[in-house]
Parts: C-alpha cells; sequence; structure tokens
C-alpha cells in the first residue's frame, strides 16, 4: 500500500472509532443510564482535537514524571524555595539528633508505640511519661529547623521548619503544650511530636516557626515556661478540674557572669526564707548573640498576687529594681 493511503487510512479509522463511542455514550444517556460528569465534553474536546490536527494529552510532555522507585521527579515548573535563614538564625540554630541516634525500646510489651516507650541516646536511658496532666516546666528553650527540614520526627512525620512543631525528651506523642518567652511574654501553642533537646540544661526544642513566633530566631536559647493544654490533650478530665490560678514569674536580675547570677539566687532565697514564703529562684540564660549569653534570675511560679505582693517588696528592700512580671497561662 502506498505510505500516503495508508496515513489516510489510519486517520479515518480514527475518527470512525470516536464517532461509534460518541454515538453509544449518547445512547448510554437517552436510556437512563448515566455517564461520569465531563465524559461527554472530553469526547467532543477529542474529536475536535482529531478534526483540528492538534496534538492530543497524552501525545503532551507531563508535568512530572514517575521514577523506578515509585517516587516522582520534579515538576516542570519550580517550586517555591524556603524563605533562606539570615546569618544569626543559622547560627543559632541548634544541633537536633534524628532517629539515627536513638534507640527506642518496650517496656510493656508492644502497648504503646515505639515513640513512647523508653529509649537511649548515646548510652543514656529516657523514660516517658504515662500522662502530660498537669505538667508545668519551667527551663531553657532551643530551636532547630533547616539541618533537619525534610527528615523524620520521632513518630514518622516529616520535619517542617515553617510549621510550628516541638520535641520534649519525656512528654507523650502527640502532646499540646503552651510555651511562654519570659524575655518577652510572647506564647505559642505547639505540638509535641519529637524526641529531644538532649542537653542537660535545655527542656524543649522548637521548630524554627515556634521559634520565631516566640521571638528568639536569632537566638540559640531563650527561658521559657512549658506547660500541657489539659483541655486539649484530655478534654474528659480537664472539665472536672478547678481552673487554674495565674502562673506569675518575676525577674530580679540579669548579668553575664554566671556566678553573679548565683550569688543573687542565694540571696533571695535567703530573703524568702526569712519572710516564710515559698518560691522557687532559678537562673535561666538567655543566649542573645554567639557565644553572648545573660543569665537571669527568675522567681516562680507564683500563684497569688498577694504572694507576688510579698515577694516584690522583698526585693525592693533588697536595693534591686521593681522586677520584670510575666504571666505564663
Amino acid at each position: 500500500m502506498d505510505p500516503s493511503n495508508g496515513a489516510l487510512f489510519s486517520e479515518w479509522r480514527r475518527r470512525c472509532v470516536l464517532l461509534i463511542t460518541l454515538g453509544a455514550l449518547a445512547s448510554c444517556q437517552s436510556d437512563g443510564r448515566k455517564m461520569a460528569p465531563g465524559m461527554f465534553e472530553n469526547v467532543l474536546s477529542a474529536m475536535d482535537s482529531v478534526l483540528a490536527g492538534t496534538p492530543q494529552a497524552e501525545d503532551a510532555q507531563p508535568k512530572a514524571q514517575t521514577q523506578t522507585d515509585g517516587s516522582q521527579a520534579a515538576a516542570t515548573e519550580d517550586q517555591p524555595a524556603l524563605a533562606p535563614l539570615s546569618d544569626a538564625e543559622l547560627d543559632a540554630e541548634s544541633p537536633h539528633l534524628g532517629d539515627e541516634a536513638l534507640i527506642f525500646g518496650s517496656s510493656d510489651e508492644g502497648v504503646r508505640p515505639p515513640w513512647n516507650s523508653p529509649y537511649e541516646v548515646f548510652g543514656d536511658r529516657y523514660e516517658v511519661k504515662k500522662s502530660s496532666l498537669g505538667y508545668v516546666e519551667v527551663g531553657i528553650a532551643s530551636w532547630y529547623g533547616q539541618k533537619f527540614q525534610g527528615r523524620k520526627t520521632s513518630n514518622g512525620e516529616i520535619f517542617d521548619m515553617n510549621l510550628a512543631s516541638a520535641a520534649h525528651k519525656s512528654l507523650p506523642i502527640p502532646t499540646m503544650v503552651r510555651v511562654t518567652n519570659l524575655d518577652n511574654g510572647k506564647k505559642i501553642q505547639v505540638r509535641v511530636n519529637d524526641r529531644g533537646p538532649f542537653h542537660d540544661d535545655r527542656i524543649i526544642d522548637l521548630s524554627f516557626a515556634a521559634a520565631k513566633a516566640l521571638g528568639f530566631s536569632t537566638q540559640g536559647t531563650a527561658p521559657v515556661v512549658v506547660e500541657a493544654i489539659d483541655a486539649l490533650n484530655y478534654p474528659d478530665k480537664a472539665q472536672k478540674q478547678k481552673p487554674a490560678g495565674p502562673k506569675i514569674y518575676l525577674q530580679a536580675g540579669a548579668f553575664q557572669s554566671i556566678q553573679s547570677a548565683q550569688n543573687l539566687k542565694r540571696d533571695i532565697e535567703a530573703n524568702l526564707m526569712l519572710q516564710r514564703l515559698k518560691a522557687v529562684v532559678r537562673v535561666l540564660e538567655s543566649e542573645f548573640e554567639k557565644d553572648s549569653t545573660l543569665h537571669k534570675v527568675w522567681i516562680g511560679p507564683i500563684q497569688t498576687t498577694k504572694t507576688e505582693a510579698a515577694v516584690t517588696r522583698i526585693l525592693v528592700q533588697m536595693g534591686l529594681a521593681k522586677p520584670v512580671k510575666v504571666v505564663a497561662n
């Protein structure tokens, strides 16, 4: 057969098949059987393409291709890039350990998922709390972001530095917590889905987004209060509890010298004891620049305004300035 005649015959056959298909679909519509929404329009579009000689969708290049391992190749259009961190933020980001450094065990025959079982990190054993009900802790927060972007958290979720999340050594996963930055009073609610930070002086590792919301993304650390949100974690039990009063924290002083901060801590504890007042006094650090840290003396939590007034009066009598006040809840 002449090649040109063969091409004409193939084109004629293709058009006939489309016409027969269109007739069958129209018949389905008329006798009560329904075709999938948009199918009729798709066939008409295909016929128009054949008659006009334009390429079909399957002839066009796909935006993404599936690799042999099942993953997708990058689309032809560029994906939006993550906002780059500033130099100060790059310096402030903490090292964060992935699951390759954690060895999960189980002491309850698999009743809890691995990430809520006891685990080891570099030979140190950590126990996970059975419950977060009533949990409150004061300490130092750090944050992680770009170095861990796209890796798996302890419960298998993909870490996204631009979403608010947190890592904690002992709280059950997941736990919703409220974190208050004692330096500025800013608060944020975050969900714990990872393990860390594995530094003796730190109690929580926040995502970059959470640290930025709390105003310390250009710092390495900040003093914080971490409270489990019982109303979200245990709604049935929380309804039976009495509403908690305010948790007040007072900053009595800030020093570059840790020894000066420790000396003030001891003086305040002695004066509180003489007045028979009970309040915890801590030295917490704020890393405001690389290799530059302020050691701050914090008193609290203080549960009543009467106690707050008494503590403030003692600090003024000691010759200190009026303390900085932060309410955590």
